[in-house]
Protein backbone atom coordinates (compact mmCIF):
# COMPACT_ATOMS: atom_id res chain seq x y z
CA UNK A 1 0.00 0.00 0.00
CA UNK A 2 1.52 3.42 -1.13
CA UNK A 3 1.09 6.93 0.29
CA UNK A 4 -0.34 8.32 -2.62
CA UNK A 5 -1.98 11.73 -3.27
CA UNK A 6 -4.09 13.18 -6.17
CA UNK A 7 -4.74 17.04 -6.41
CA UNK A 8 -7.37 18.19 -8.26
CA UNK A 9 -7.63 21.58 -9.51
CA UNK A 10 -8.82 23.17 -13.05
CA UNK A 11 -5.67 25.73 -12.96
CA UNK A 12 -2.76 23.59 -13.89
CA UNK A 13 -0.33 25.92 -12.75
CA UNK A 14 -1.32 25.97 -9.05
CA UNK A 15 -2.11 21.92 -9.01
CA UNK A 16 1.86 22.04 -10.71
CA UNK A 17 2.96 23.88 -7.90
CA UNK A 18 1.02 22.42 -5.05
CA UNK A 19 2.65 19.03 -6.08
CA UNK A 20 6.48 20.26 -6.82
CA UNK A 21 6.43 21.49 -2.95
CA UNK A 22 4.37 18.74 -1.40
CA UNK A 23 6.99 16.05 -3.30
CA UNK A 24 9.84 17.87 -1.68
CA UNK A 25 8.42 18.23 1.98
CA UNK A 26 7.09 14.26 1.61
CA UNK A 27 9.57 12.71 -0.27
CA UNK A 28 7.86 9.06 1.02
CA UNK A 29 4.38 10.51 -0.84
CA UNK A 30 3.52 10.17 -4.62
CA UNK A 31 1.78 13.38 -5.82
CA UNK A 32 -0.03 13.12 -9.10
CA UNK A 33 -2.47 16.02 -10.29
CA UNK A 34 -5.51 16.52 -12.49
CA UNK A 35 -6.55 19.59 -14.00
CA UNK A 36 -7.92 19.17 -17.58
CA UNK A 37 -11.36 17.71 -17.21
CA UNK A 38 -10.62 14.48 -19.05
CA UNK A 39 -7.36 14.28 -16.92
CA UNK A 40 -10.11 14.20 -13.74
CA UNK A 41 -12.50 12.53 -14.72
CA UNK A 42 -9.63 9.39 -15.74
CA UNK A 43 -7.79 10.03 -12.35
CA UNK A 44 -11.05 9.52 -10.47
CA UNK A 45 -12.10 6.34 -12.18
CA UNK A 46 -8.84 4.72 -12.52
CA UNK A 47 -6.23 6.19 -9.95
CA UNK A 48 -5.12 4.84 -6.63
CA UNK A 49 -4.74 7.77 -3.95
CA UNK A 50 -5.11 7.54 -0.30
CA UNK A 51 -6.02 11.11 -0.30
CA UNK A 52 -7.47 13.48 -2.96
CA UNK A 53 -7.06 17.17 -2.46
CA UNK A 54 -10.19 18.76 -4.32
CA UNK A 55 -10.51 22.63 -5.46
CA UNK A 56 -14.24 23.53 -5.27
CA UNK A 57 -14.84 25.93 -7.62
CA UNK A 58 -14.49 25.14 -11.32
CA UNK A 59 -16.35 27.41 -13.23
CA UNK A 60 -15.20 26.35 -16.92
CA UNK A 61 -15.89 22.73 -16.33
CA UNK A 62 -19.55 20.55 -16.22
CA UNK A 63 -18.75 20.03 -12.41
CA UNK A 64 -17.90 21.28 -9.59
CA UNK A 65 -15.88 19.70 -6.68
CA UNK A 66 -19.05 18.87 -4.88
CA UNK A 67 -19.98 16.45 -7.91
CA UNK A 68 -16.16 15.48 -8.09
CA UNK A 69 -16.21 14.59 -4.37
CA UNK A 70 -19.52 12.57 -4.37
CA UNK A 71 -18.25 10.72 -7.39
CA UNK A 72 -15.23 9.92 -5.24
CA UNK A 73 -17.17 8.26 -2.02
CA UNK A 74 -18.95 6.20 -4.69
CA UNK A 75 -16.13 4.42 -6.51
CA UNK A 76 -12.84 4.71 -3.84
CA UNK A 77 -13.88 3.51 -0.28
CA UNK A 78 -9.42 4.27 0.53
CA UNK A 79 -9.56 7.99 -0.17
CA UNK A 80 -10.30 10.85 2.21
CA UNK A 81 -10.93 14.15 1.25
CA UNK A 82 -8.79 17.88 2.07
CA UNK A 83 -11.35 20.45 0.77
CA UNK A 84 -9.12 23.57 -0.51
CA UNK A 85 -10.88 26.98 -2.24
CA UNK A 86 -11.32 30.25 -1.82
CA UNK A 87 -14.86 30.35 -1.58
CA UNK A 88 -15.82 27.67 0.82
CA UNK A 89 -18.97 30.08 1.90
CA UNK A 90 -20.52 29.69 -1.11
CA UNK A 91 -20.52 25.87 -0.27
CA UNK A 92 -21.08 25.88 3.01
CA UNK A 93 -24.15 23.93 2.82
CA UNK A 94 -23.16 21.33 0.35
CA UNK A 95 -20.11 21.08 2.73
CA UNK A 96 -22.04 20.48 5.33
CA UNK A 97 -23.34 17.40 3.76
CA UNK A 98 -20.59 15.78 2.72
CA UNK A 99 -18.76 16.12 6.67
CA UNK A 100 -21.35 13.68 7.63
CA UNK A 101 -19.39 11.04 5.27
CA UNK A 102 -16.77 11.23 7.91
CA UNK A 103 -14.12 11.46 4.61
CA UNK A 104 -13.31 15.03 4.66
CA UNK A 105 -10.44 14.94 7.09
CA UNK A 106 -9.55 19.25 6.53
CA UNK A 107 -11.35 22.13 4.99
CA UNK A 108 -8.75 24.52 4.15
CA UNK A 109 -8.94 28.15 2.92
CA UNK A 110 -6.55 29.20 0.21
CA UNK A 111 -4.41 32.26 1.80
CA UNK A 112 -0.64 32.69 0.46
CA UNK A 113 0.96 29.77 -0.87
CA UNK A 114 3.43 29.24 1.76
CA UNK A 115 0.89 29.01 4.29
CA UNK A 116 -1.85 27.34 2.59
CA UNK A 117 1.11 24.50 1.20
CA UNK A 118 2.53 23.60 5.03
CA UNK A 119 -0.79 23.01 6.15
CA UNK A 120 -1.85 20.55 3.37
CA UNK A 121 0.94 19.33 4.03
CA UNK A 122 0.92 18.63 8.38
CA UNK A 123 -2.75 17.23 7.29
CA UNK A 124 -1.34 14.59 4.71
CA UNK A 125 1.40 13.40 7.37
CA UNK A 126 -0.77 13.38 9.99
CA UNK A 127 -3.44 11.45 8.43
CA UNK A 128 -1.06 8.71 6.90
CA UNK A 129 1.29 8.21 9.80
CA UNK A 130 -2.20 6.81 11.51
CA UNK A 131 -3.49 5.00 8.39
CA UNK A 132 -0.16 3.06 8.26
CA UNK A 133 -0.44 2.38 11.48
CA UNK A 134 -3.42 1.04 11.60
CA UNK A 135 -4.67 -0.52 7.81
CA UNK A 136 -7.71 -2.00 9.23
CA UNK A 137 -9.90 0.26 7.79
CA UNK A 138 -9.05 -0.11 3.68
CA UNK A 139 -9.19 -3.76 4.95
CA UNK A 140 -12.59 -3.24 6.39
CA UNK A 141 -13.93 -1.54 3.16
CA UNK A 142 -12.19 -4.47 0.86
CA UNK A 143 -14.22 -6.76 2.77
CA UNK A 144 -17.61 -5.21 2.65
CA UNK A 145 -16.79 -4.52 -1.69
CA UNK A 146 -16.27 -8.40 -1.85
CA UNK A 147 -19.28 -9.16 0.02
CA UNK A 148 -21.68 -6.76 -2.05
CA UNK A 149 -20.01 -8.22 -4.90
CA UNK A 150 -20.15 -12.06 -4.79
CA UNK A 151 -24.03 -11.24 -3.20
CA UNK A 152 -25.28 -9.23 -6.17
CA UNK A 153 -28.28 -10.48 -8.29
CA UNK A 154 -28.15 -8.68 -10.99
CA UNK A 155 -25.83 -10.24 -13.75
CA UNK A 156 -24.37 -7.37 -15.20
CA UNK A 157 -24.01 -5.98 -11.35
CA UNK A 158 -22.50 -8.39 -10.01
CA UNK A 159 -19.71 -8.28 -12.79
CA UNK A 160 -19.30 -4.56 -12.74
CA UNK A 161 -18.63 -4.95 -9.49
CA UNK A 162 -16.24 -7.60 -8.97
CA UNK A 163 -13.81 -5.46 -11.67
CA UNK A 164 -14.22 -3.00 -9.23
CA UNK A 165 -13.38 -4.87 -6.16
CA UNK A 166 -10.29 -6.41 -8.18
CA UNK A 167 -9.17 -3.23 -9.21
CA UNK A 168 -9.59 -2.02 -5.39
CA UNK A 169 -7.70 -4.77 -4.49
CA UNK A 170 -4.62 -3.84 -6.94
CA UNK A 171 -4.55 -0.30 -6.01
CA UNK A 172 -4.11 -0.97 -2.62
CA UNK A 173 -1.38 -3.10 -3.27
CA UNK A 174 0.54 -0.39 -4.74
CA UNK A 175 -0.16 -0.38 -8.48
CA UNK A 176 -1.17 3.16 -9.96
CA UNK A 177 -2.93 2.81 -12.91
CA UNK A 178 -5.82 0.01 -13.63
CA UNK A 179 -7.68 0.23 -16.26
CA UNK A 180 -11.39 -1.25 -17.10
CA UNK A 181 -12.91 -3.06 -20.13
CA UNK A 182 -9.86 -2.59 -22.32
CA UNK A 183 -10.24 -4.01 -26.22
CA UNK A 184 -7.10 -4.44 -28.02
CA UNK A 185 -6.33 -4.31 -31.74
CA UNK A 186 -7.16 -7.40 -32.11
CA UNK A 187 -10.64 -7.12 -30.97
CA UNK A 188 -9.74 -9.17 -27.41
CA UNK A 189 -11.59 -7.78 -24.35
CA UNK A 190 -9.78 -7.51 -21.29
CA UNK A 191 -11.44 -7.25 -17.75
CA UNK A 192 -8.27 -4.66 -16.15
CA UNK A 193 -4.90 -3.83 -17.16
CA UNK A 194 -3.16 -2.75 -14.90
CA UNK A 195 0.52 -0.96 -15.63
CA UNK A 196 3.57 -2.82 -13.88
CA UNK A 197 4.77 0.54 -11.91
CA UNK A 198 5.66 -0.49 -8.98
CA UNK A 199 9.60 -0.47 -8.41
CA UNK A 200 10.41 -3.64 -7.36
CA UNK A 201 13.20 -6.38 -9.07
CA UNK A 202 10.64 -9.56 -8.72
CA UNK A 203 7.73 -7.96 -10.52
CA UNK A 204 9.45 -5.97 -13.42
CA UNK A 205 10.18 -9.70 -14.51
CA UNK A 206 6.94 -9.92 -15.53
CA UNK A 207 6.88 -6.99 -18.32
CA UNK A 208 4.92 -3.63 -18.70
CA UNK A 209 1.23 -4.49 -18.03
CA UNK A 210 -0.58 -7.26 -16.11
CA UNK A 211 -3.35 -8.75 -17.60
CA UNK A 212 -6.72 -9.54 -15.71
CA UNK A 213 -9.41 -11.76 -16.26
CA UNK A 214 -12.53 -11.27 -13.71
CA UNK A 215 -15.39 -13.67 -12.91
CA UNK A 216 -17.54 -13.40 -10.38
CA UNK A 217 -19.51 -16.54 -10.61
CA UNK A 218 -19.38 -18.21 -7.16
CA UNK A 219 -21.06 -21.67 -8.05
CA UNK A 220 -19.08 -22.12 -11.40
CA UNK A 221 -15.63 -23.43 -11.71
CA UNK A 222 -12.92 -21.53 -14.06
CA UNK A 223 -12.39 -24.36 -16.31
CA UNK A 224 -9.91 -25.12 -18.79
CA UNK A 225 -11.05 -22.93 -21.95
CA UNK A 226 -11.33 -20.16 -19.77
CA UNK A 227 -7.36 -20.45 -19.37
CA UNK A 228 -7.14 -21.40 -22.80
CA UNK A 229 -9.09 -18.28 -24.10
CA UNK A 230 -6.90 -15.82 -21.96
CA UNK A 231 -3.52 -17.47 -22.69
CA UNK A 232 -4.63 -16.04 -25.89
CA UNK A 233 -5.03 -13.03 -25.06
CA UNK A 234 -1.34 -12.70 -23.13
CA UNK A 235 -0.02 -13.79 -25.91
CA UNK A 236 -1.45 -11.24 -28.49
CA UNK A 237 -0.11 -8.34 -26.19
CA UNK A 238 3.47 -9.19 -28.49
CA UNK A 239 5.45 -9.45 -24.86
CA UNK A 240 4.08 -6.32 -23.48
CA UNK A 241 2.60 -8.35 -20.79
CA UNK A 242 4.18 -11.87 -19.37
CA UNK A 243 1.98 -12.53 -16.38
CA UNK A 244 -1.71 -12.95 -16.18
CA UNK A 245 -4.51 -13.25 -13.57
CA UNK A 246 -7.72 -15.01 -13.58
CA UNK A 247 -9.55 -13.78 -10.30
CA UNK A 248 -12.81 -16.02 -9.60
CA UNK A 249 -15.29 -15.56 -6.60
CA UNK A 250 -15.92 -19.69 -7.99
CA UNK A 251 -12.73 -22.28 -7.66
CA UNK A 252 -10.48 -23.69 -10.34
CA UNK A 253 -11.05 -26.86 -12.06
CA UNK A 254 -8.31 -29.37 -11.82
CA UNK A 255 -7.80 -29.80 -16.07
CA UNK A 256 -7.35 -25.97 -15.28
CA UNK A 257 -4.51 -26.75 -13.07
CA UNK A 258 -3.17 -29.42 -15.30
CA UNK A 259 -3.33 -26.78 -18.42
CA UNK A 260 -1.21 -24.19 -16.37
CA UNK A 261 1.76 -26.80 -16.00
CA UNK A 262 1.23 -27.72 -18.88
CA UNK A 263 2.15 -24.20 -20.19
CA UNK A 264 4.30 -23.73 -17.65
CA UNK A 265 7.99 -23.59 -19.77
CA UNK A 266 6.27 -20.34 -21.66
CA UNK A 267 7.80 -16.91 -20.41
CA UNK A 268 4.47 -15.75 -20.16
CA UNK A 269 2.84 -17.20 -16.38
CA UNK A 270 -0.78 -17.30 -14.92
CA UNK A 271 -2.08 -16.91 -11.74
CA UNK A 272 -5.22 -17.87 -9.81
CA UNK A 273 -6.95 -15.24 -7.55
CA UNK A 274 -9.59 -17.31 -6.07
CA UNK A 275 -11.56 -17.18 -2.53
CA UNK A 276 -8.49 -18.15 -0.25
CA UNK A 277 -5.81 -16.12 -2.34
CA UNK A 278 -8.36 -13.12 -2.34
CA UNK A 279 -9.24 -13.11 1.56
CA UNK A 280 -5.48 -13.06 2.55
CA UNK A 281 -5.08 -10.08 0.21
CA UNK A 282 -8.25 -8.32 1.96
CA UNK A 283 -6.82 -9.37 5.35
CA UNK A 284 -2.92 -8.08 4.81
CA UNK A 285 -1.26 -5.98 7.01
CA UNK A 286 1.50 -5.94 3.74
CA UNK A 287 -0.15 -6.83 0.93
CA UNK A 288 2.42 -6.11 -1.78
CA UNK A 289 4.77 -8.79 -0.28
CA UNK A 290 1.84 -11.10 0.02
CA UNK A 291 1.10 -10.71 -3.34
CA UNK A 292 4.18 -11.51 -3.95
CA UNK A 293 3.96 -14.43 -2.17
CA UNK A 294 1.46 -15.85 -3.90
CA UNK A 295 2.79 -15.10 -7.37
CA UNK A 296 5.85 -16.62 -6.05
CA UNK A 297 3.97 -19.91 -5.17
CA UNK A 298 1.78 -20.10 -8.17
CA UNK A 299 4.93 -19.23 -10.59
CA UNK A 300 6.94 -22.24 -9.05
CA UNK A 301 4.18 -24.71 -8.75
CA UNK A 302 3.21 -24.28 -12.26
Amino acid sequence: MKRSVLIIDDVKEQAESLRKILSRELENTSFSYASSEEEIIFAIENMYFTIAIVDLRMDKYKFDGITLIKRIFEINPFSKIIIVSAFTGEYFSQIKDLLTSGKIIDIIEKTDFATFSNKIKNVIENYHNDLFEDPSEINSALLEFYSQAKNEKNTFQKGEQFEHFISLIFQSIGFNNVNKRIIDKSLNEVDLIIRNDIEDSFLCKFGKYILVECKNKPDIKVDKNTFIVFNNKLKNTNGLSELGIIATTGYITKNTYYEAIRESGESRKIIFLSNPELQKLILSKNKLEDFKRILDTQVKDN
